[in-house]
């Protein structure tokens, strides 16, 4: 990975540019079409009238205002980018010595995706995309995605770590908050597997929040974007895809937009088959009652088959009021299921290691869950641009009823059954889940590069978790139910919050301080315990942002912010879990929230033909929730661990981040990413370790554009060994190969993509406790994978669309030439 890493920074900083001697500059504001409002944070770029080369290029303000200097007396063409809306292109602007400035005015933005009938200029949107808050990574271009979830996009995006079990972390810190379109949806607490990406049209990464966001999340905001047509009359894409082993999908996206109404539907249908193998081999310290030190061992070895499904449906609608008012209204649906069957063998070792006794355990477990969200929204403009006034209301409920079934039989170093030692258990699992959010945003700009925002958010969330669990009685032969096992949880949660903003700019000097106030009241029932608690508590959180523009082409942008992490129900439940009587589980209610205190800068440089942030971030943590596992001997005489939680540690994480993309050629596309940081931990006041380790995580994206309209992807995922409490994780590297033929005159696509080309991929971990026990364990997925997959997008062509457009008076929809010259 040396070489990967050393290739990333050759590419990223090897390039030199010089600049034409000027006479002039070109100027303009870009506003959306449709809204009238200003865009900001878009890319601007100058071509060569003769060929369309590259001449200079900009950062739009955040006001839409934008200034190319100095060009050179010429003709022009000028391209505008910005995720989300269509490329567009303003031709034939000509810069002379007796008119060496041109103001082009307001320059229309569209959505549509349209062709330019006097100058043709073939773009593409850029995988990565820069703002001054946020990285932007669109999915659309992305091969290695095609035919997975969520999860597969998030292990390219930059900052982000996905492990074994599909969580998310950045910058070494999993406590992030994930928001759909903006907002919370009970779509991101099923899990980022649970989310198809064909339906994800980009993830914005957001590593240092303002006010503006639920401060929850110690790590930052990941914003996934779901796709939404917005073309007139009937579009929509279907698609398909498979692999081996039971792996397949399919989606059908369609829209229909008349007059002030549009129309949306979309359906997914996705089937995982998942297997993977682990193992352990676990070194027990102790002393025996006759006070003599000894060593035991436990070797475990593991199996699991996985079956997963789900049917998501999706009808929506927005509505234009009036000119400057709309309400959106959408319903979701989501059926899901699971199967899964899990073995594993134990052998227990003397300390000499000879065999002592073994045992197998047979888990074998099914779930359905039916899940309806209900959203509406209204958003109101103002005649100044960038003013509006917009609120939202989700409600969602959920209800998944499941069963497992475990069965555990002990044998001696012959291979007999051990009588009385074999077990049999089974659970019935109702879990039901509701939550409701209210929210309301005002942005009241003053003048051209100041504004201030308020608003308001109530949230309310409550998960009621009923497991009946039963033990077989060998002497009655029946089930009865285990007191040990079964337990009824119930956690509500209630926050109210109120947050301003206040920013302007003095020059190439730009600022921004906000506060966010929350109330935080609980209420966690242990049913089945008779246990009660409510905490409640009100907390404070600043945030400040202060930008410097050396010019168009550098920005450097420093911010702070406070941020916490609320524990979760899992965390919190005081009940004992035995499930499997060598690895006991119980939380903890008295915990607090965990917070940390984040300070970031960045610095931002574009060329003609590149672009780079650098980054450095620290993080002071307080209060955090840590992991405790504490070894003991069960009533077998087995030794076996309890893992809890526990506000035990202080922490700390500060490091150097690098995003860099560049067009090598006009057929060599690269997006690389690498970021190094230390992680601390620091437990040393309650007598635990204090452990800490420099870890780093690297991305390369390479797209290759070949003849016959086919494209290539080859990418890189490389995370170093990370540190945990007790212990650490190992590293992980996988590699992906994919390419993408059009057919059908660009309305289909066939893509072929092998994920983990190699079969890199597998998790290991290590954990040591000083004079207690010594932990290895690994885990292999089933990952190296062929998929196939087809898309066909339908609806009005780009020319039936243009022309459309302009029999009905319409602005024409795509590379305008307003503003242009002859």
């Amino acid at each position: 990975m040396k070489h990967f890493l050393l290739f990333f920074l050759t590419c990223v900083f090897s390039f030199s540019y010089t600049t034409a001697q000027a006479q002039g500059k070109i100027t303009g504001k870009l506003q959306d079409a449709t809204t009238k409002q200003p865009v900001g944070y878009a890319t601007a770029a100058l071509l060569a009238g003769a060929d369309s080369s590259i001449v200079a290029s900009a950062l739009v303000d955040g006001d839409g205002s934008f200034e190319i200097a100095p060009v050179s007396a010429g003709r022009y063409h000028l391209k505008v980018s910005f995720v989300g809306y269509a490329t567009r292109v303003v031709p034939n602007i000509q810069v002379t010595a007796a008119k060496p400035n041109v103001d082009l005015g307001v320059v229309a933005f569209r959505s549509a995706s349209q062709q330019l009938r006097a100058v043709e200029v073939v773009g593409q949107r850029a995988q990565v995309e820069y703002g001054l808050d946020r990285r932007v990574y669109n999915v659309g271009q992305d091969l290695s995605t095609v035919g997975g979830t969520a999860v597969d996009v998030m292990q390219n995006v930059p900052s982000v770590t996905v492990d074994q079990e599909g969580t998310v972390s950045m910058r070494g810190t999993s406590n992030i908050t994930i928001l759909i379109d903006g907002k919370p949806s009970a779509l991101s607490g099923l899990g980022l597997d649970q989310i198809p990406a064909s339906t994800i049209e980009r993830v914005e990464v957001i590593t240092n929040p303002s006010s503006k966001y639920d401060p929850s999340g110690t790590g930052g905001v990941l914003n996934i974007i779901l796709k939404k047509e917005k073309q007139r009359g009937l579009n929509g894409m279907a698609s398909a895809n498979a692999s081996w082993g039971g792996r397949y999908n399919t989606s059908l996206n369609l829209n229909y937009r008349f007059g002030k109404l549009n129309l949306f539907s979309n359906y997914d249908f996705r089937q995982d088959v998942r297997k993977g193998t682990g193992n352990q081999f676990r070194t027990n310290y102790f002393t025996t009652q006759a006070g003599r030190d000894t060593t035991t061992y436990q070797e475990q070895v593991s199996e699991n088959t996985n079956h997963r499904g789900n049917h998501n449906i999706r009808f929506g609608a927005d509505y234009q009021l009036t000119d400057n008012q709309s309400i959106t209204g959408s319903v979701l649906y989501r059926y899901g299921y699971r199967d899964n069957e899990g073995f594993t063998n134990y052998r227990f070792l003397e300390e000499n290691k000879d065999l002592n006794s073994t045992s197998t355990r047979t888990t074998v477990g099914d779930e359905t869950s039916n899940l309806f969200e209900y959203t509406l929204g209204y958003r109101k403009t103002f005649d100044r641009p960038g003013r509006e006034l917009t609120a939202d209301a989700v409600f969602n409920l959920e209800e998944e009823n499941g069963a497992d079934d475990f069965r555990q039989s002990y044998f001696n170093p012959e291979g007999v059954a051990l009588a009385g030692r074999n077990s049999w258990q089974k659970n019935n699992v109702l879990e039901k889940e509701r939550e409701f959010s209210l929210q309301a945003d005002y942005v009241h700009p003053f003048s051209e590069k100041g504004k201030w925002e308020a608003g308001y958010r109530s949230t309310f969330e409550r998960n009621d978790a009923d497991v009946q669990a039963l033990d077989f009685d060998n002497t009655a032969g029946r089930f009865v139910n285990s007191i040990g096992r079964t337990n009824h949880f119930v956690y509500d949660e209630w926050v109210h919050a109120v947050y301003g903003n206040y920013g302007n700019a003095l020059n190439k000097f730009s600022y921004q301080l906000g506060a966010r106030l929350e109330q935080t009241n609980l209420v966690i029932n242990q049913v089945t315990q008779n246990q009660r608690n409510k905490p409640s508590y009100l907390n404070l959180f600043p945030s400040l942002f202060l930008t410097y523009e050396f010019s168009e082409e550098q920005k450097i942008q420093t911010s702070y912010s406070r941020r916490i992490d609320r524990p979760g129900t899992r965390q919190l439940n005081p009940f004992l879990d035995i499930s499997d009587s060598l690895n006991l589980r119980q939380g903890n209610p008295a915990l607090t929230p965990e917070f940390i205190d984040s300070y970031e800068a960045n610095y931002l440089r574009f060329w003609d033909h590149a672009t780079i942030t650098a980054g450095v971030f620290y993080r002071k943590m307080t209060d955090v929730v840590q992991t405790i596992r504490t070894p003991f001997v069960n009533e077998e005489g087995q030794n076996a661990t309890l893992s809890t939680f526990a506000n035990i540690a202080s922490g700390e994480s500060y490091g150097l981040e690098l995003t860099g993309s560049a067009d090598l050629t006009s057929w060599w596309r690269l997006n690389a990413n690498a970021s190094g940081f230390n992680y601390k931990i620091d437990a040393s006041e309650q007598g635990l370790a204090t452990n800490s380790r420099f870890s780093w995580t690297s991305r390369l994206n390479s797209n290759f554009t070949l003849p016959h309209k086919t494209e290539v992807q080859l990418s890189l995922n490389y995370r170093s060994p990370m540190v945990t409490l007790q212990g650490e994780r190992s590293s992980f590297f996988v590699t992906s190969l994919s390419a993408r033929k059009e057919i059908m005159g660009g309305r289909g696509n066939i893509i072929l993509r092998v994920q983990d080309l190699f079969n890199t991929m597998r998790f290991n971990s290590y954990t040591f406790i000083e004079g207690e026990l010594e932990e290895r364990s690994r885990y292999k997925p089933q990952s190296q994978l062929v998929f196939l997959g087809f898309s066909f997008r339908f609806g009005k062509t780009n020319a039936q669309r243009e022309e459309r457009n302009q029999n009905e008076g319409e602005l024409p929809a795509g590379p305008e030439r307003e503003g242009g010259q002859n």
